[in-house]
């Protein structure tokens, strides 16, 4: 088989690292402030990433040295209904992420970009897999073994790289979108006003 159309297939415990967020037994508002930021689920969103601006930054409780997290490190939701991976680019200062994450670690990125493997993590077969092997009733779990087996399909890394900036194009276009209909909706909800108060329209 030709090398630059090979597929690698295999599981994502044999091509990266997984582990558990940072054990906490409190809440985190709990905690005591300093200088390490923790991610929690409140900060991230599937579109937009994290909002570094509402992470808060805490002494850690437990003496144990910590992992940080690095940039090219996934995070991945555990909770909810749908399970979502993010690529952490910049990372502002020592940071760890809370319990409801898993943090996935390339091994070898030669292999495989660490932003393919986010990208994989969301699209529909992987997001399948999930919603199958979930457990809880009202709460959605995965466990770290579903992760550890999730099947992946690896392209060489150019067509990876391929993929990753038509998925950026695709993201930006919807931004820009999505600007445009709220601009748009202000317009109309301006005239709307300007209706019932037509020294506005004319101001």
């Amino acid at each position: 088989m030709n090398n630059d159309t090979a597929y690698l297939r295999d599981s994502l415990v044999k091509i990266a690292a997984i582990a558990a967020g940072y054990p906490l037994r409190g809440a985190v508002d709990e905690l005591e402030g300093g200088d390490v930021a923790i991610i929690q689920m409140r900060n991230v969103d599937a579109e937009t990433g994290i909002n570094w601006t509402e992470v808060q930054r805490i002494t850690l409780p437990s003496k144990r040295p910590p992992t940080f997290l690095e940039a090219g490190d996934i995070i991945f939701t555990t909770r909810g209904t749908r399970n979502f991976a993010l690529t952490l680019d910049d990372i502002e200062g020592p940071a760890v992420c809370s319990p409801h994450f898993f943090v996935i670690r390339v091994s070898d990125a030669n292999l495989i970009e660490p932003a393919f493997l986010a990208w994989q993590i969301n699209q529909r077969p992987a997001q399948q897999y999930f919603q199958r092997e979930a457990t809880g009733s009202h709460i959605l779990n995965i466990r770290r073994e579903v992760i550890e087996n999730l099947p992946l399909s690896i392209p060489p890394l150019a067509t990876q790289r391929t993929l990753i900036a038509l998925a950026k194009t695709a993201s930006d276009e919807r931004a820009a979108l999505t600007k445009l209909i709220d601009n748009r909706n202000r317009q109309i909800e301006a005239i709307a006003l300007g209706l019932h108060c037509p020294e506005r329209l004319n101001a």
